[in-house]
């Protein structure tokens, strides 16, 4: 988001939707609170128990959901039964946004980590709503290509690191879900298994688990109740090297 952007327009943002691995990612395609609120107006709310599946990988659906509370992962399962955690969404975040595609399937699954609220769009609605609004058919694309672009540097960039500097780079990123703020800020607890940092990174477990105590060992961070939380911003960027200036800018 451009650094001149006047605080007014700021309020009528709303927060990063969901956590994203590019630190620098733009978020002009954020719906205002304003446009958030139409959408919510075309569906119904319900309530979610934590391990609900809000959407299932190659299945259709008839609603998209905007996620009002709580926190909801996406993952993908592949041919030979691994998983890969694509997405973590959060308050404000829409789901089902790949089943407007001709396949009309989702093409991963949605389960809610929290007990979480959404509103239910049925997808008849929506596809009315922005035929008439093409000021956010826009903001959605740009909202999927943003995604798209998160997922490219995923399985490109991110892979030239070692495992220490992408596990280092993950928790960094998710420990910061609204990129309008410093890089180097108040780092907010990370509640995701050792397993799902994991399917992040493209590693193991055990992998994970080890290098998680290094870094506890080095005071840079504490994993307690299957919550990690970043002690030394500076000290885990440090971890990255060379990448550090180029990846992780000090002001999104």
């Amino acid at each position: 988001m451009a650094a001149s952007m006047t605080s007014s327009t700021r309020e009528k943002k709303k927060n990063m939707r969901e956590y994203a691995l590019r630190l620098s990612l733009n978020l002009d395609s954020s719906l205002t609170r304003e446009e958030f609120a139409k959408l919510c107006r075309i569906g119904k709310p319900k309530t979610f128990a934590p391990g609900s599946q809000l959407a299932v990988q190659d299945e259709t659906v008839s609603s998209l959901h905007l996620i009002q509370t709580g926190a909801v992962k996406t993952y993908q399962t592949h041919a030979n039964g691994n998983e890969s955690l694509l997405r973590i969404h959060l308050a404000g975040s829409i789901i089902g946004l790949s089943s407007l595609s001709s396949r009309r399937r989702c093409d991963a699954t949605s389960v809610t980590l929290t007990p979480t609220e959404a509103v239910c769009v049925p997808i008849n609605a929506l596809v009315e709503l922005l035929e008439r609004d093409p000021g956010m058919s826009l903001k959605l694309i740009r909202l999927l290509i943003d995604r798209l672009s998160d997922l490219h540097f995923r399985i490109g960039e991110l892979q030239t690191l070692t495992v220490e500097q992408r596990l280092a780079y993950v928790l960094l990123s998710l420990s910061r879900p609204d990129p309008n703020g410093p890089a180097i800020a108040a780092c907010e607890p990370i509640s995701l298994t050792h397993e799902e940092l994991a399917q992040m990174i493209n590693s193991r477990r055990q992998t994970v688990t080890s290098t998680l105590t290094k870094f506890s060992n080095e005071g840079l961070l504490v994993c307690s109740n299957r919550t990690v939380r970043i002690l030394d911003c500076i000290g885990l960027e440090k971890k990255l090297g060379h990448c550090s200036e180029k990846r992780i800018p000090e002001q999104a």
